[in-house]
């Protein structure tokens, strides 16, 4: 039996479900004072984990939250996990310096870019395809002994947005090999559709280790992540909220700009796929306002075969 959508706040999570983090050894990425990740770290140690592994490019980006966490629950272990997700080195560097963590209960990919201007990454990989999704799917693969030691009830989140209405993976030219046809828009929304349908085959993959796996659109929070809208940006967004038009998807559904919620609010539907049990017979489902939500995702992304070419191509760009 599965929820309908409603919008809470972390604390509401944690009050019906939080006893199952205690003692937990928890993963976390793109934490930052100013990010859904950061909050996450925040309100999960309330909970009493064992460890909270707060990974960012820096550690002058993890240090507010790690004080605040030591301030507001001092038993509780942090370790910092430098790790830059657009170098496919470093991200196998980090995940390897984990070697002495026997198990890892839950893993939240939180961090990511969106909307910069056309760049790629070190390995040839456009930057938001390869910092939002392939890199999860590397750290994943990495981390899955550790994960699966940990057994059943452990949990893999990927967290994507409500930009999955608009994406699909060009599988011609996840590169926009031609940078005049990119648009910020555009690659975002592929990446975080390729986030959404790397969970689908992965639940598929991991379907008898009873690990939960989900992806979450954790809805639209101020932080961080906006740093690359401009001024028309934020005027288009506020101009659509004031008049109320509807947006459509690629099938040509209808749906409603996303309302702001809080950062605690946002990490919320993050912690419901980690321990909420009345999901437990969705796996691999898209989690929205903390219920599942497979019913906003269009039929690019639901279509199986595209799971699977999802999976051949991103093991080709990794060579792993």
């Amino acid at each position: 039996m599965t929820c309908k959508q409603k919008i809470q706040s972390s604390e509401a999570i944690l009050k019906k479900y939080g006893k199952s983090i205690a003692g937990k050894t928890i993963l976390i990425t793109g934490v930052a004072a100013d990010s859904i990740a950061g909050e996450l770290a925040v309100q999960l140690s309330a909970a009493g984990p064992a460890l909270l592994i707060l990974s960012a490019r820096s550690q002058a980006r993890v240090e507010p939250v790690d004080a605040k966490i030591k301030a507001q629950n001092p038993s509780v272990a942090t370790r910092f996990l430098e790790m830059d997700l657009s170098n496919q080195s470093d991200v196998r560097r980090a995940a390897g310096s984990l070697s002495d963590v026997a198990k890892i209960d839950h893993v939240a990919c939180v961090a990511g870019v969106m909307w910069p201007p056309y760049s790629k990454t070190v390995d040839g990989i456009e930057s938001q395809f390869a910092t939002n999704y392939l890199a999860n799917f590397q750290l994943v693969n990495l981390l899955l002994p550790q994960i699966k030691a940990a057994g059943p009830g452990s949990s893999i989140i990927v967290v994507a947005s409500s930009a999955v209405r608009n994406g699909k993976v060009n599988f011609d030219d996840v590169n926009f090999s031609d940078p005049s046809t990119y648009t910020p828009s555009t690659g975002y929304s592929q990446s975080n559709a390729a986030r959404v349908m790397f969970v689908k085959k992965l639940a598929q993959k991991l379907n008898d280790e009873k690990i939960r796996t989900y992806s979450v659109d954790p809805g639209a929070v101020r932080s961080g992540l906006q740093r690359h809208f401009t001024q028309e940006t934020r005027a288009w967004i506020d101009d659509i909220r004031a008049s109320g038009e509807k947006l459509r998807d690629l099938d040509g559904n209808e749906y409603d700009l996303p309302v702001w919620t809080s950062t605690s609010e946002g990490a919320a539907t993050i912690i419901t796929g980690m321990v909420d049990p009345t999901i437990a017979d969705s796996n691999g489902a898209f989690l929205h306002n903390n219920a599942v939500a497979d019913e906003e995702l269009h039929s690019h992304i639901v279509e199986e075969e595209n799971w699977d070419r999802l999976w051949e191509l991103s093991e080709k760009l990794i060579a792993q």
